[in-house]
């Protein structure tokens, strides 16, 4: 009895352990002297501790003043020339500054003080790694994102043969999905929202820059400075079954104390994101919108739980118009290709929906965002039509995604230093393990959508876009 009770806390150690990579420490081989080493140490270890570290972008072990992400960390360097490492280099230094920014809010002035000897160590560490190329070939492989699945739960879990089950049962779920999204939208009680004004966001979108890539590392013409015009001019409108209060959108919080706070308040929060095509780097504006829970159905509802999220995704051609949509729930379930017409056509050898890949339809071109129809309870998306929602909807707020990742309005943080939100897990976790995704159906933080139970695949892959698919030769386009 002790003997299994031994084996059991060691499975779960396993299990639950594989998934916290992302605040791994490690030596710093490029830092300037012995002092700032003291201080690169101490704020790891203090934010770990104090559970404010931010877990969205990879910490590269053995360069603790660089934060990247997977974007970021597809750049190959021995193509590089010294300028465009240049360039690389003050980007993931710039991310690295919002990290500690986020890290260090509401931990009092001491911390907060320690901000600007971070960024002094930072900036002399990268100017020293620009004249050593040998640490070079050491960071092109520390950088590297670890994805987000678990190989020690897949080898527990029998994984090979549990697979074929999976894939069978999502077939019927995404399947069921399809089906509903082809369907005429029914009626209400629907609640229309569009994007208002945003002032308090162009702020904050003026310094956008600190994770736009320039043209010399092949980054849009568009300058750091218009992201709220594309972000204001893509926002979709939401069309929201409202049947309950967990159909009002709002603000997800946390207090001191761990509990799960939600505020109810039309607000919408919007990122840029980068994708690889055809040789290119395109933008992709990424909106999610938060409820404060998915209800039970019924007893039992392994879907059921605290906080719901639903993240749409444009990425934009060279001619910054869209090329394609895509859309999953915040905890990385449920994603959905929804290609423009005329744009893009499946990769040959790609088989469409079958996990992981689900297509239901391709959308037409339209010379405005869509309306995004999300069903009650389940918030599903049921509908997608491009039509104007008229003067009586809801204005909402455009609000920065970094306002979820320091300290939320509740005086907690929201995301853990996994990158998981602790409360919002489901029961379906107890079914998924053996797919190694870590709290399958939980909510989580941008950096750790592991979008499929089947392979491998993240949200936020810059490739994924070029894995599915090709131009759609039709237009005559060889780029778009």
């Amino acid at each position: 009895m002790v003997w299994r009770l031994g084996c059991l806390l060691l499975v779960s150690a396993l299990v639950m352990g594989a998934g916290c990579a992302s605040y791994r420490s490690s030596s710093s081989p490029a830092v300037v002297s012995g002092e700032c080493a003291a201080q690169f140490r101490w704020w790891r270890a203090n934010s770990v501790r104090a559970g404010t570290f931010d877990a969205q972008d990879w910490s590269p072990p053995g360069f603790p003043y660089l934060r990247v992400d997977r974007f970021l960390a597809s750049y190959r360097f021995s193509g590089l020339s010294r300028e465009q490492q240049e360039h690389w280099l003050q980007l993931a230094l710039d991310r690295a500054v919002i990290a500690w920014e986020q890290e260090a809010e509401g931990q009092g002035e001491v911390v907060e003080g320690r901000v600007a000897g971070l960024v002094a160590c930072g900036r002399r560490a990268a100017d020293r790694l620009m004249a050593e190329p040998r640490l070079w070939a050491e960071l092109d492989s520390a950088k590297d994102v670890p994805d987000a699945y678990s190989t020690v739960a897949r080898v527990l879990g029998l994984y090979p043969l549990v697979e074929p089950v999976i894939r069978w049962r999502a077939a019927e779920v995404m399947g069921a999905l399809r089906e509903q999204l082809g369907r005429e939208v029914p009626d209400g009680p629907w609640q229309f929202f569009r994007p208002g004004a945003g002032p308090a966001f162009f702020a904050a979108a003026r310094d956008g820059g600190a994770a736009w890539p320039s043209p010399v590392l092949g980054g849009p013409d568009s300058r750091p400075d218009e992201v709220w015009t594309l972000i204001h001019r893509h926002a979709p409108r939401y069309g929201v079954a409202t049947r309950s209060r967990h159909d009002r959108p709002g603000r997800p919080g946390r207090d001191p104390g761990g509990q799960l706070h939600f505020l109810p308040e039309p607000v919408v929060y919007a990122q840029v994101a980068f994708t690889r095509w055809q040789g290119r780097v395109l933008p992709q504006l990424v909106y999610t919108i938060w409820f404060s829970a998915r209800p039970a159905a019924t007893v039992g509802d392994i879907y059921a739980g605290a906080l719901d999220g639903l993240v749409w995704r444009v990425t934009l051609g060279v001619d910054g118009q869209p090329l394609v949509y895509d859309v999953m729930h915040a905890c990385g379930c449920y994603h959905q290709w929804l290609p423009v017409k005329g744009r893009l056509a499946v990769r040959e050898g790609v088989e469409v929906n079958r996990e992981p890949f689900w297509l239901p339809a391709f959308v037409p071109p339209s010379a405005g965002p869509p309306t995004l129809y999300l069903e009650s309870a389940t918030h599903h998306l049921i509908g997608v039509a491009f039509e104007s929602v008229g003067e009586g909807a809801v204005r909402y707020r455009v609000a920065d995604y970094r306002e979820l990742r320091g300290r939320s309005y509740a005086g907690g943080r929201l995301f853990g230093v996994d990158g998981l939100i602790q409360g919002s897990e489901r029961s379906e976790r107890y079914l998924l393990w053996p797919t190694g995704v870590v709290s399958a159906g939980g909510m989580r933080q941008w950096g750790h959508h592991a979008i499929a139970f089947a392979g491998r695949v993240h949200f936020d892959d810059p490739e994924l876009l070029a894995r599915y698919f090709v131009p759609d030769r039709g237009r005559g386009d060889t780029v778009q």
